[in-house]
């Protein structure tokens, strides 16, 4: 440990001695700065610059000018966030933290919150933006404030709160190439002068993008629908209540895979089909449907603040999958899965005025997860018409939290925090082919069992956050930090009888810097990291076809990233990220090698150690130029964004990777002069380029599906204010 806060300490130094140079500007223009940006990484609501964490925050109107819809192009606004998307579902990786599972038990590495409520489905986190307020995202393990743990970060959501002083309505309709068309609006009220409703509604589609050759049918394609409404109720000065509700439905043809070039299917016939088109026999789809509610009591009682957060969440989804990707029947599966959960969450927070900043808290978490069930069909179940794989698991989880900061002197401040966590997870699962349950052998883990296997499992796990932080002068804040997460372990629910997988662990040493210079006009924060990463829940598919998650790997990372924005002048902003990460495996020593294709041989075990983790690009980053010239006739905008993401590696074994790319997006706008009604006119994937979303190793052979294509479009926007 002290080798790593003294590299850490180096690194910070590094920076805080190239500030003199900065200071050698000419005197900034008046009343020309960046907007303070308020974030609650820390459960209660403080200044981005004052957070001794890494935070990089993105508000709703960053997130427009960007063209970042949703949450699958998340990642083109932060440094060292890559995402996966697999069907319905995306996993996000920071800093090359992430899980490539996509069980409806197998919660990310990387936790998703809206308002503060834990979403803990990977299908469940793909929806759009509109009534966003802001977005944050949290870099390292959050060990202590957040409810299910998370070894590589948080992405947090705030939505804004319906006004209660005067109605509003905020309405855009656009429409593209492609068939495209999106609508988004958002309606608020009061109700007296205590209460206030609002109502939210997101709808976008496509016609596709692409063709499948063989059943000559549209791919690519997408409906989805979204409404979320929040009633927010002050019965008194010192107490604040909000009661939200959400529904969404995607409809859509799920994930359109194609054989990589120069790989020949399982039928030894199929290769590549061609740019955004597929080959197959069965059609695919992948749809969800998506409700949940929550309920926030937030008290004043003097002493102290309380705060009670009540969530649900329920997550169906159906997946028809062609996993082949070649007109033969071979593998056809049919995926049904589901998703649903409790919590309930209690935090005691000091009063505003107090010296020492502390928080308390309880977490109670109860959830299922099942296959109901996963059916395969094609030659795969030979001579069977299908096989049925039901897989079911509960779990609940008890934790109890604090943390507190503590100043030690006017500009020096420690804080250190705890959490203790209980788990007890059950599962159960078996196999049936037409209502007819197949008995298993002899099972130590489930004995006396012949068809079912129950099992259980307990999870005791202490994690923690100690830190310190510095002012070192007028708007320059320094800090170390010393953080232990964990991600919580789990079973192999379509392989009944298989062991369960532990937690992984993860200690995050990290040193960072947070500047706001020349007037505000200049804003840098960076943050350098060393990442022990032991027990990485790994997930393979065994030479028997089985799909396994085990505790196979151990990982160091070093990293660094950076966010900076600066205004140029009134009407000029520039902002970027810059994201840099060495993840290597130190001990993988049973990694699975795929051939390209099944012609090439069997899948074998080799040894990964030393190969670079999944999904951790060496660099990322992005820039974004926001120009605004205000006229007689309305303030006229252009804005151009770009992202970088590196090489990633798919597997451990380092054979098949996503090649680099860099994605371009431009809007050009106009907004009348009361700001009431605007106009856009935007290009996605302004240069066309062709880039994965996707690629997978499979014993059927290597599979991938492609980034939308230029996308161009208008949209029209009207707000009562």
């Amino acid at each position: 440990m002290k080798t790593h806060a003294l590299l850490l300490a180096g690194a910070a130094l590094g920076v805080c001695t190239a500030m003199p140079a900065y200071a050698q500007a000419g005197p900034a223009e008046p009343d020309v700065g960046l907007q303070d940006i308020v974030v609650t990484a820390q459960r209660t609501s403080q200044s981005l610059q004052s957070v001794p964490i890494a935070v990089t925050a993105v508000t709703a109107g960053d997130l427009a000018a960007r063209q970042i819809t949703s949450t699958l192009t998340l990642e083109s606004a932060v440094p060292n966030l890559t995402l996966s998307q697999n069907g319905v579902s995306v996993t996000p990786f920071l800093r090359g933290v992430g899980s490539n599972q996509s069980n409806p038990n197998d919660e990310a590495s990387v936790a998703t919150y809206i308002d503060g409520v834990y979403i803990p489905s990977v299908t469940g986190n793909i929806f759009r933006f509109n009534n966003i307020e802001r977005i944050e995202v949290l870099k390292g393990p959050q060990g202590t404030l957040f409810g299910r743990n998370a070894t590589g970060g948080v992405i947090q959501i705030v939505t804004r709160d319906p006004d209660i002083d005067a109605p509003l309505l905020d309405v855009s309709v656009g429409g593209g190439n492609y068939g495209t068309v999106e609508a988004n609006g958002y309606a608020s009220t009061g109700l007296g002068d205590k209460a206030a409703i609002d109502l939210a509604v997101s709808f976008d589609r496509n016609d596709g993008y692409g063709r499948d050759i063989n059943r000559n049918a549209d791919i690519f394609k997408r409906n989805q629908l979204g409404l979320r409404s929040k009633l927010l109720f002050k019965p008194g000065e010192n107490t604040e209540i909000r009661l939200t509700g959400d529904y969404s439905r995607l409809n859509s043809t799920g994930t359109d895979y194609q054989l990589r070039q120069g790989v020949i299917g399982a039928d030894g016939v199929t290769s590549y089909p061609g740019k955004r088109r597929t080959n197959t026999e069965w059609k695919n789809t992948g749809d969800n449907d998506i409700y949940g509610a929550s309920l926030r009591i937030d008290q004043d009682m003097g002493f102290a603040r309380l705060a009670s957060i009540t969530g649900y969440r329920h997550v169906k989804g159906d997946f028809h999958l062609d996993q082949d990707a070649t007109p033969t029947p071979i593998v056809q599966g049919d995926i049904n899965q589901f998703a649903e959960s409790y919590s309930q969450e209690l935090q005691l927070l000091a009063p505003k005025e107090s010296k020492v900043d502390w928080l308390l808290g309880g977490f109670y978490f109860h959830a299922r997860y099942a296959y109901t069930p996963l059916d395969l069909g094609g030659l795969a179940a030979a001579p069977l018409p299908a096989i049925q794989l039901f897989g079911d698991q509960k779990t609940k989880s008890l934790s109890i939290y604090g943390q507190a900061t503590v100043p030690v002197t006017e500009t020096t401040k420690i804080t250190g925090g705890l959490r203790y966590t209980y788990e007890k997870q059950n599962t159960d699962g078996r196999t049936e082919s037409g209502g007819v349950v197949f008995p298993h052998a002899p099972n130590p883990l489930c004995p006396g069992e012949t068809t079912d296997c129950p099992q259980s499992q307990t999870i005791k796990k202490l994690t923690w956050r100690v830190s310190i932080d510095q002012e070192i002068s007028d708007g320059v804040l320094g800090y170390l930090s010393y953080n232990r997460g964990i991600k919580s372990g789990g079973f192999n629910m379509i392989n009944a009888g298989t062991p369960g997988y532990k937690p992984e662990i993860l200690d995050a040493y990290e040193a960072g810097l947070k500047m706001q210079l020349f007037d505000r006009r200049v804003r840098l924060n960076a943050a350098a990291f060393i990442y022990d990463y032991q027990d990485i829940q790994v997930f393979n598919i065994t030479g028997g076809g089985a799909v396994l998650t085990t505790n196979a790997a151990a990982a160091r990372v070093h990293g660094f990233d950076a966010d900076l924005a600066f205004k140029a002048s009134s009407n000029l902003t520039i902002s970027s990220g810059f994201g840099w990460l060495d993840g290597k495996y130190t001990d993988f020593p049973n990694a699975t090698f795929t051939p390209a294709s099944p012609l090439q041989g069997p899948q074998v075990p080799v040894d990964a150690t030393g190969n670079r983790m999944i999904y951790a690009p060496k660099y990322s980053g992005n820039v974004t130029v926001d120009y605004r010239v205000p006229t007689s006739i309305g303030e006229f905008g252009v804005n151009v964004s770009a992202a970088y993401r590196g090489r990633v590696f798919v597997t451990a074994a380092n054979r098949l990777a996503i090649p680099s790319y860099t994605v371009v997006n431009s809007s050009i706008g106009w907004t009348s002069d009361d700001k009431r009604i605007g106009a856009q006119f935007w290009v996605r994937n302004l240069f066309d380029k062709d880039y994965y979303l996707n690629r997978t190793e499979q014993a059927l052979g290597d599979i991938q599906f492609l980034a939308p294509p230029r996308t161009v479009g208008v949209t029209l926007s009207f707000k009562t204010r």
